[in-house]
């Protein structure tokens, strides 16, 4: 059985990926690539919408916070029927 120091990959050589660093490093990318799925979406479509208050508040809880997306997937399912803002066409009348 391996030691806490072998697990984490501590030892003469100095700190290396472990067994568990690996895996823990590994989680971490997951996360933070879910993580930028997520409020990628969530900001494209506040933007799309002209929802400026929205995406204040998930541009701050997207680089200030640590959320795993919770909140952006909050704000995706409150306004996913709701069809986004069609931009306003103005024709000009040709004489």
């Amino acid at each position: 059985m391996a030691d806490l120091g072998q697990l984490l990959g501590i030892g003469a050589g100095g700190i290396t990926l472990g067994a568990l660093g690996t895996g823990l490093l590994i989680s971490i990318v997951a996360i933070m690539i879910w993580k930028l799925i997520w409020y990628g979406i969530a900001l494209y479509n506040t933007i799309q919408r002209k929802q400026i208050k929205w995406f204040v508040v998930l541009f701050v809880a997207a680089f200030v916070l640590n959320d795993l997306g919770i909140l952006a997937i909050i704000y995706l399912m409150i306004y996913r029927d709701k069809a986004p803002i069609e931009k306003a066409v103005t024709k000009k009348k040709r004489r």
